[in-house]
């Protein structure tokens, strides 16, 4: 396989706006078709909203359907096995299941054909590509299928655009660092904040993270990759490109990747996958996309065939760039700010945990980057002064001095008054799978 070469999937990476339209314009017709006949779940929906399949003639259709939920998901799974009235084929086409905790106890499934394999292999290869990954890369998994629905999708992708993958997951990085230093692997996929516990775990135990030999760390999962503070620490520290990605299991190993540029995600499940971009508020579609413009991801397959989703509000909030890229890439870019469900509202002001550690790691080599916001009740709501723990970096000097910078710097940027309360370097958690920005102080 030649290494070099630009693109995974040139024609789809670089598709003309109305190209793409129409391709994806047949394409969902022709889910419609399927769906409105082969999934119980999505005729009960549309009926209910009195929707027939005649109503919709075309993909600019789309908002005339009702949108998806998470939870619609559970319950539709408690209704009968294995997977609900959402499972839209035979029991003997699904040759995969995947798993996860729920915030019952009771766990959430998902079913695959080969078909959806197929598709998610697709997409992870233009993701992976378009990443950096190549095929002599040695590549540590520090993501499990366990607890992270893409990381087996992922694998299965990387394997196939001719990498060699080291499967470990979470909670082993004895395992990790073994990977590099016996295997001699050169990159690694975590999440944000596996990469910054790894580094700082190396540190401690006075191992040169450059010694390892990664040359490239790609990260999903949760937002914090592009955070400059975080890049630029992980980059530094390891002698590495840092890029990120992001997908959702439910939908797609992966929809969206950096390039080498670094300057957003493009999208990459051209064919595959229908994004809308609607306003929270409204949540009406956003049809003039320009860059700058701020909104909710939502995601309709288009090749799904076990569990098929339309309009799945996925509660992640983004700010799009619409700005050519020098990669060739075409459509829009997007820079992941945060979700719905995290999102405080104070004074009137909606603000989202990510958005509180950018300004925070402004304030580097003075502070850590490690915060913690605590809250005394149950949000969105919160009365200021919003308290947050802020790790202050050592010998920093005068921290009344600190706490007043770092006060007026979130005044300034985020318009709201914040109580801050800096600890030790050192002292606030690690996380060796998802980072936590909030802790609840209440019972709830």
């Amino acid at each position: 396989m030649n290494r070099d070469r630009k693109y995974w999937n040139e024609e789809m990476e670089t598709i003309l706006a109305d190209k793409l339209h129409d391709l994806h314009n047949k394409k969902f017709l022709s889910h419609m078709d399927y769906v409105f006949s082969k999934s119980e779940f999505y005729k009960e929906k549309f009926k209910a909203a009195g929707i027939s399949r005649g109503d919709i003639q075309s993909v600019d259709d789309i908002d005339k359907l009702p949108f998806t939920e998470k939870q619609e998901l559970r319950d539709s799974q408690l209704t009968k096995a294995p997977l609900g009235k959402h499972m839209a084929c035979e029991s003997g086409d699904i040759v995969r299941f995947y798993s996860s905790s729920g915030t019952t106890g009771v766990p959430t499934y998902i079913g695959l054909t080969q078909n959806d394999i197929d598709g998610w292999i697709e997409i992870g290869c233009r993701y992976g590509w378009s990443c950096g990954f190549r095929p002599d890369d040695i590549i540590a998994m520090a993501v499990g299928a366990g607890g992270y629905f893409a990381a087996a999708g992922l694998q299965g992708a990387l394997e196939h655009l001719g990498a060699t993958v080291v499967p470990i997951g979470p909670g082993a990085t004895e395992r990790i660092l073994a990977a590099f230093q016996n295997l001699k692997a050169n990159a690694m996929f975590g999440t944000p904040s596996y990469a910054v516990y790894f580094l700082d775990w190396l540190k401690k135990k006075e191992i040169d993270p450059k010694s390892l030999g990664c040359k490239k760390i790609i990260v999903g999962g949760e937002p914090g990759g592009s955070d400059p503070y975080i890049r630029k620490k992980v980059q530094e520290g390891f002698g590495c490109k840092f890029s990120e990605g992001m997908g959702l299991g439910e939908v797609a190993v992966a929809v969206w990747s950096e390039c080498y540029k670094q300057d957003g995600m493009h999208f990459a499940g051209q064919g595959l996958v229908h994004v809308e971009i609607i306003d929270p508020e409204t949540l009406k579609p956003i049809k003039d996309l320009k860059t700058g413009t701020n909104g909710e991801l939502v995601y309709s397959s288009l090749f799904r065939e076990c569990m098929p989703l339309i309009r799945y509000r996925t509660r992640d909030q983004v700010i799009i760039n619409m700005d050519p890229c020098e990669c060739g890439r075409t459509g829009m870019r997007i820079k992941c700010v945060g979700r719905t469900d995290d999102m405080l509202l104070i004074l009137g002001v909606n603000v989202y945990p990510a958005a509180i550690r950018d300004v925070i790691g402004t304030f580097q080599p003075k502070v850590s980057g490690m915060l913690e916001i605590q809250l005394d009740k149950p949000g969105p709501k919160v009365e200021p002064p919003l308290k947050i723990k802020v790790e202050h970096a050592k010998g920093v000097g005068d921290l009344k001095a600190l706490k007043k910078e770092l006060e007026a710097g979130i005044r300034e940027k985020l318009v709201f008054r914040a109580d801050v309360e800096l600890v030790p370097d050192g002292s606030l958690p690690r996380y060796e799978y998802k980072g936590k920005l909030v802790r609840k102080l209440y019972e709830e």
